[in-house]
């Protein structure tokens, strides 16, 4: 369901007090965006090197502390009632949903237009986030501070078309087709036509279902009779995610589950597609009675990456996580927001299992 456009931001929205909306700043163009700055607190209960299961090393050292900070600024810009287009550009040490750390540069992660043909039809061109996965990719549309594991099989930004059909209230049909969805990395990669689905039913006014589908016909690896050779076929790569929300007053409930599969990933002939499998839940209840807004966010998610060389090498984490989110100057521009979190690497083979314990305190300010 990609709930950035489907309900409002669960973050802040989660307070009891809603997001900023875009600043009209000229005729036609509106600006948003937010600044997001986390101090974290690790300790984990080994004492030497030791393989995480995304692969990194956890060295030494058992417990470790770090600030990170992030800026996306996003500019819209709307000449009719049927024309759009948005441009998002961000930069920090880490996008907040996956928790992965990037150089610092910015980075344009969105650049498309879209065309009311109908009042039932939007069709656009660009690059997007994309339809698919739950979580929101910025830090105002989640509520949390670390990331989540579920996204570690979301789909990377893709770049292409896609139509978005809503015949009703209660169904919207989004139809996209991308360059890739898997694989960031195009290099000897050769041209593909990736089409993907996504598929969202308001079943009431509390319950949203969504189905999504996904494929990209070069996302996998090469075929093992085929590394060296220029001319080897490159493997399929195919997910299929379910995710669903309850909200109800106070609550909101979510939860998604993703399956994927990569060919041609393994290391033995004749066993090597990877199948890998992630998931995540969460419920946030909104506080009364407080002197500000704030919510109670519980969440677990994992993720599982397949068997690739026929050698018990699958590697897989589990997270679980305990978030309060307060707006203490009781305006949704601010939230200074707190987590506490437990997660378990398991690298597969021999490798130690690594437990880790953790605090983050995030302060959080929107645009405008």
């Amino acid at each position: 369901m990609n709930l950035r456009y489907v309900v409002p931001a669960l973050g802040l929205a989660a307070l009891s007090a809603t997001s900023a909306s875009a600043q009209e700043i000229a005729k036609g163009v509106t600006l948003d965006g937010y600044v997001d700055t986390v101090f974290t607190a690790t300790s984990n209960d080994t004492g030497k090197d030791t393989k995480k299961a995304d692969g990194t090393v956890q060295g030494v050292t058992a417990s470790s502390t770090g600030f990170t900070s992030e800026g996306v600024l996003m500019v819209g810009w709307a000449p009719t009632d049927r024309i759009s287009s948005k441009l998002v550009a961000r930069s920090g040490d880490g996008f907040q949903t996956t928790g992965t750390k990037g150089s610092g540069a910015l980075v344009i992660t969105e650049a498309y237009g879209s065309v009311k043909a109908t009042d039932q039809l939007t069709i656009s061109t660009g690059k997007s986030t994309g339809p698919f996965g739950y979580y929101s990719q910025y830090a105002t549309g989640v509520n949390f501070v670390t990331g989540v594991l579920s996204t570690k099989l979301y789909t990377v930004n893709p770049t292409g078309v896609w139509a978005s059909f809503a015949p009703s209230d209660k169904v919207t049909a989004t139809f996209m087709v991308a360059d890739t969805y898997y694989n960031s990395n195009k290099t000897n990669r050769p041209s593909s036509v990736s089409p993907g689905v996504d598929l969202v039913f308001n079943a009431t006014p509390e319950l949203s279902l969504n189905l999504e589908l996904t494929l990209d016909p070069n996302g996998g690896g090469l075929e093992k009779e085929s590394i060296g050779d220029a001319k080897g076929a490159r493997g399929s790569a195919y997910a299929g995610g379910f995710n669903l929300q309850f909200k109800k007053d106070a609550i909101t409930a979510a939860g998604e589950v993703i399956y994927q599969v990569l060919e041609n990933q393994g290391k033995v002939l004749g066993d090597d597609d990877q199948k890998n499998l992630s998931y995540a839940a969460f419920v946030t209840y909104a506080l009364s009675g407080t002197p500000f807004p704030m919510a109670v966010t519980g969440q677990v998610s994992g993720w599982t990456l397949g068997d690739t060389g026929g050698d018990d090498t699958s590697t897989s984490a589990t997270k679980a996580q305990l978030a309060l989110l307060t707006n203490p100057l009781t305006v949704s521009q601010f939230g200074l927001n707190y987590e506490l979190f437990y997660q378990m690497d398991d690298a597969g083979g021999k490798s130690d299992k690594i437990n880790s314990y953790g605090v983050a305190i995030e302060g959080l300010y929107v645009i405008p």
